[in-house]
């Protein structure tokens, strides 16, 4: 669930770096750099990441109203993605490799054959198909330098972290139970992820 809904699920990172002092309009230069577009059909882009409104998926304008609630920042990330369906893309093989074999009066055709048969069949069915986006909320605290992403999904926090580097230069560590206790017991950080890997494990 996002932000604005009545129950959410989050990470939560502290960001890392050098965060200049004046954080909205750097902020808000980045979001506008990296701002989402989306898929143009006629191309065989499969994938397509940026920021947009947390409020409207298709909005990328960033101002008072919905980028900034003072100390917080709120944008989301979206990610749009093209999949052909693993089926549609055999039976779309395998239908015009029976037409070139009827064609050329062969019972088999040549490796190359074979591949650019489904080189064209890929691009075909690619423009064809619609791009589904997921979209993830963002929150940036800038006072307490820490961030929340509205999700638990392993994937969707790997290409958060990675893309958010991309967009401001600015790495996010996970305010993990074992790193927040190790900030209370400094040198402990290693064992208390040992104990907790351990009692995850065992009460799974």
């Amino acid at each position: 669930m996002g932000l604005f809904s009545g129950s959410a699920s989050y990470t939560r990172y502290r960001v890392t770096g050098d965060v200049p002092a004046a954080v909205k309009p750097f902020a808000l230069e980045k979001l506008q750099w990296h701002a989402f577009h989306e898929i143009d059909p006629g191309t065989l882009t499969d994938k397509s990441t940026g920021w947009v409104s947390a409020e409207n998926m298709s909005l990328t304008k960033f101002d008072d109203m919905h980028f900034a609630k003072d100390p917080y920042l709120v944008f989301a990330l979206r990610i749009d993605v093209r999949r052909i369906p693993p089926i549609a893309l055999k039976a779309a093989i395998l239908r015009e490799e029976l037409k070139l074999r009827e064609q050329a009066a062969r019972e088999r055709l040549s490796k190359k054959e074979k591949n650019d048969i489904r080189e064209e069949q890929l691009q075909r069915l690619l423009k064809k198909v619609l791009p589904l986006p997921a979209v993830f909320d963002v929150c940036w605290n800038t006072a307490a330098g820490e961030v929340l992403f509205f999700s638990t999904s392993k994937k969707a926090n790997e290409e958060f972290t990675a893309f958010f580097y991309r967009s401001f230069d600015l790495k996010l560590r996970a305010l993990t139970p074992a790193v927040l206790a190790a900030a209370l017991r400094p040198g402990d950080e290693e064992t208390l992820k040992k104990q907790t890997e351990f009692l995850n494990t065992h009460n799974g």
